[in-house]
């Protein structure tokens, strides 16, 4: 009886693996994604190959047990494979939305980007439509030009090759012309420094090294403007910057801008040297000190001659509110005359606390002559105050002015109204210099403005501009040293966009 009962117990035991031999075997491994590091696939390491079945023991029941056991183990590096193949699926995932964020990133100007990074695209443009009513005060007699005009249109594109170079291209719409406004290629391979190639701003002063349509009137002050065109401004060359979080130093050699051209009368191409640094003890969200200072010493003036002189804040009229010419020849064969050269020095100061914030600079100008003509030296200053109505506050990065993001953009149905400035400048330009001309050439204005910020990139501005200028090319015959002065006041706007 007991052989029958452990022979029924044997059978039982048996039937079943019988049973589980008639299943689909186990595949040894899950093939891995391949290797490539341009794609996104991840590789599955192979799984260790199954333990080898257990020995035979001659004991049904314990043979059965073990077969059991390998049974398991197997089903275990199976489950353990499947979960290796999820994870390695969900990785896959994650990295196609991470690099489909970054394919196209949007925005008022979207980016396109490679899926690695590498390569960068982005389209960048201003567009700034004017309109100024100018009345003339006292007996001058100038007739000046109100009206409409279109002050800047610019587009072109920024992009980055290779992760480390960065590219600019952007062509200028003026007064009916375009220009090529910068043409540049960068390297930021170096922690701390980028080295430009090209046609791009010369390191000069706060107002003229931001970009126009972040600056806070419509126009910078008369003597950045005046002197920056001497030796600064837009011009091809080499400059090395080096960056941190509180100073901004930047260096270059430069030639002429693009578009100069060059003859029989102005033989020789201008060529200078510049620096721009900056020290930014505090730059927070709110808060901001800024200190720096600026030079240049340019040589070859066009023609030895050399005008200087600007409009009183805005670009309707083209008269200028001051204006002094130094006359030269630079024919071959022949002495030189006129301007030699020229040496630029710059102060420069702001200040941010909340909604409220100062800014300033100061400029001097000193022009060489060939032979006994005598040198001349000439300044001016801006000093301007502004206060955030709705509270924000102006920003600064790497130096220069940043973008103004209003707390809430403009959306009348949902009771939002953007941000609104509010602002007062003073300004003045002195080309007097008693050795080269009897003449006093003094220029100067008051600016009372707002702007208002419906959003990141749309601007209004309202400029209310009371000018002054002695001995003015805006009066008829200027022909004493305390004569005829130019008067007025102007009322000028600006809608903006840029992206």
């Amino acid at each position: 009886m007991r052989n029958h009962l452990l022979a029924g117990v044997a059978i039982l035991a048996l039937a079943p693996a019988a049973a589980m031999a008639q299943e689909a075997p186990i595949p040894d491994k899950v093939q891995a994604f391949p290797d490539n590091t341009n794609t996104i696939d991840t590789v599955i390491q192979d799984a260790p190959a199954p333990a080898a079945a257990p020995a035979p023991t001659g004991d049904a029941v314990l043979d059965r047990l073990n077969a059991l056991e390998a049974k398991i183990a197997r089903l275990e590096a199976r489950n353990r494979e499947l979960e290796e193949q999820s994870a390695a699926t969900q990785d896959r995932v994650e990295k196609v939305e991470v690099r489909s964020a970054r394919a196209v990133q949007p925005g008022p100007a979207p980016t396109f980007a490679d899926v690695n990074g590498n390569f960068t695209f982005k389209p960048r443009g201003t567009l700034q439509i004017d309109f100024a009513a100018i009345r003339g005060r006292g007996p001058a007699g100038y007739d000046y030009n109100s009206g409409t005009d279109i002050r800047r249109g610019r587009f072109g594109f920024d992009g980055t090759f290779f992760r480390n170079y960065k590219y600019r291209i952007e062509a200028e719409f003026v007064k009916g012309t375009v220009n090529l406004l910068d043409a540049y290629v960068q390297y930021t391979g170096v922690k701390n420094w980028i080295f430009t190639v090209g046609q791009q701003k010369a390191p000069y002063g706060l107002e003229a090294n931001s970009t126009d349509a972040l600056n806070s009137f419509l126009e910078r002050g008369m003597a950045n403007s005046a002197f920056g065109a001497v030796g600064a401004e837009r011009r091809v060359g080499v400059t090395a910057a080096y960056i941190t979080d509180k100073i901004n130093a930047t260096f270059g050699v430069f030639g002429s801008g693009e578009a100069v051209q060059r003859n029989a009368l102005t033989p020789d191409e201008g060529y200078g040297f510049n620096g721009r640094i900056v020290y930014e003890p505090i730059n927070d969200s709110n808060r901001l000190v800024h200190v720096g200072a600026s030079a240049f010493k340019a040589f070859s003036i066009g023609g030895n001659t050399l005008t200087l002189g600007d409009r009183p804040g805005f670009r309707e009229d083209g008269g200028l509110l001051v204006s002094l010419t130094l006359p030269g020849t630079a024919t071959f064969g022949s002495p030189e005359t006129g301007v030699k050269n020229a040496t630029y020095w710059g102060l420069e100061a702001a200040g941010v606390y909340g909604p409220f914030s100062v800014q300033g600079e100061y400029n001097r100008l000193h022009v060489d002559q060939y032979g006994s003509a005598p040198s001349g030296n000439f300044d001016g200053y801006y000093v301007f105050g502004s206060f955030f109505v709705t509270g924000e506050s102006r920003t600064f990065k790497s130096g220069v002015v940043d973008r103004v993001k209003p707390f809430s953009d403009f959306n009348p149905a949902a009771g939002k109204w953007g941000a609104v400035e509010l602002l007062a400048r003073y300004d003045v330009l002195d080309l007097t210099d008693h050795s080269l001309s009897p003449l006093d050439r003094k220029g100067d204005t008051w600016t009372g403005a707002i702007n208002w910020y419906l959003n990141p990139n749309l601007r209004v501005f309202v400029n209310y501009i009371r000018f002054h200028g002695q001995n003015s090319p805006l009066v008829r015959t200027p022909a004493t040293r305390f004569g005829t002065t130019a008067k007025g006041d102007a009322l000028a706007t600006r809608l903006q966009v840029d992206f």
